[in-house]
């Protein structure tokens, strides 16, 4: 009786034992073989080894990028860059500027055409009448003046500002002058003095010699600038002119038997001359106005 016992709690050992190692040996999937994930879910763990302490699993981390911030200002400055004109070689054209001109040249009109941010080409229309007093040797003169001038100027602006060298050209088909003096007391004319009967009413013109004349000078203003609207201009120079001069007389000594008096009146021509070829450097000064379109 003990024996069967015996025998029987071994056999039920054995079965045991057998029935452990079977499961141990289990059937277990293929290397290659992956299971497919849930969409939105990361692959599951692999199953741990029996007898292993297991852990619940943690999600991975994931990196995001947070969107830029949107900055307005920025994406219109570069719009604004984007827009415009350019010359073939790639700079941005600056524009035009149109506005009125004042100054020592008269009332004028003034158009500005931009090539960069360094140069720029004007040009325009200047007409300016005024009567002007002179005394030319011991004689008072009084002058109608007519001045009519196409300027045509390159302005250079070191470092891109508002500050500019000029050079260019005035063409000056109408500027002359008209001249007379009506002595009413004894008067010098030439070498000798003379009755205001003798002398009458002296009569001159006054022509430059040369319709072109070169000028030279300096200004504040640049109509053309980057986001630039109305512009106050300012010009200083001076255009380098020459003057022919003719006078006559319908006094009384123009019909004398001497021609004592006609030789004066060459004299007096002459005087005026010089005392005008003083004035080869004639002065700019003008201020303006710009619109930049």
């Amino acid at each position: 009786m003990i024996k069967t016992f015996k025998l029987r709690f071994a056999v039920a050992c054995a079965a045991a034992w057998a029935m452990q190692a079977l499961a141990q040996q289990a059937i277990q999937p293929s290397p290659a073989y992956q299971p497919r994930p849930v969409a939105g879910q990361y692959p599951a763990a692999p199953a741990a080894a029996p007898g292993t302490a297991t852990y619940p699993a943690q999600p991975a981390p994931q990196l995001t990028l947070a969107p830029a911030a949107y900055d307005a200002e920025a994406e219109a400055e570069i719009g604004e860059d984007e827009e415009g004109l350019y010359w073939v070689w790639g700079q941005k054209w600056p524009g035009l500027a149109l506005g009125p001109k004042i100054g020592t040249t008269g009332l004028g009109l003034e158009l500005v055409f931009g090539i960069n941010e360094y140069l720029n080409v004007r040009g325009g229309f200047n007409y300016g009448s005024f009567t002007w007093n002179q005394e030319f040797g011991d004689t008072d003169y009084d002058m109608d003046i007519t001045m009519t001038s196409f300027p045509l100027l390159l302005d250079v602006q070191p470092g891109g500002g508002h500050f500019r060298i000029s050079a260019g050209l005035f063409i000056q088909p109408g500027t002359e002058a008209d001249i007379d003096s009506t002595p009413d007391e004894p008067t010098q004319i030439g070498a000798h003095t003379y009755n205001p009967d003798t002398i009458g009413t002296l009569s001159g013109h006054v022509d430059v010699d040369g319709v072109v004349a070169p000028y030279l000078g300096i200004g504040f203003g640049n109509a053309v600038a980057e986001d630039q609207l109305l512009t106050f201009t300012l010009d200083l120079g001076v255009v380098f002119q020459a003057y022919d001069v003719s006078l006559t007389s319908d006094g009384a000594g123009m019909t004398a038997k001497l021609d004592t008096f006609r030789e004066d009146v060459k004299k007096e021509e002459q005087n005026i001359q010089d005392d005008l070829d003083d004035w080869k450097i004639f002065p700019v000064l003008t201020l303006g106005l710009a619109w930049h379109f």
